[in-house]
């Protein structure tokens, strides 16, 4: 089961999908690290300025949910091939296209998701 998940593009707007999608994940337990290189921190959680950043970190994470634009998420896929090849990548439907798909399907991702939200998803289960 997930349980930490890394939201590439948070924001502290409420009335953003990022935020909703933020506060959905804390609020079903969850522990949630935001991505905003624009923020230090999204509601009351430390931001990172990028994937790159909180990977440098070595933190322990499940799952990375993009919910970014596809050319961002491809950029990030790429850049950071080595270090997430082998978790969990979820893209919220506005954050995929083919090219992602078959990036993903290329590179021997093992789990991913794409064009589902995760609001709307029993992790549990995933």
């Amino acid at each position: 089961m997930m349980k930490k998940i890394v939201l590439v593009w948070a924001s502290n707007n409420p009335e953003k999908y990022w935020n909703k999608i933020l506060n959905d994940l804390v609020s079903k337990g969850y522990t949630v690290y935001p991505i905003n290189p624009k923020e230090e921190q999204i509601e009351w959680i430390k931001a990172y300025k990028s994937l790159e950043n909180f990977l440098s970190y070595n933190i322990d994470f499940d799952v990375i949910n993009f919910v970014v634009r596809p050319s961002i998420v491809l950029k990030d896929l790429q850049f950071n091939l080595e270090k997430i090849k082998d978790k969990k990548i979820w893209c919220q439907p506005w954050a995929s296209d083919d090219e992602v798909i078959i990036f993903l399907h290329k590179n021997w991702f093992k789990d991913y998701i794409v064009n589902s939200c995760i609001m709307l998803e029993d992790l549990s289960k995933k």
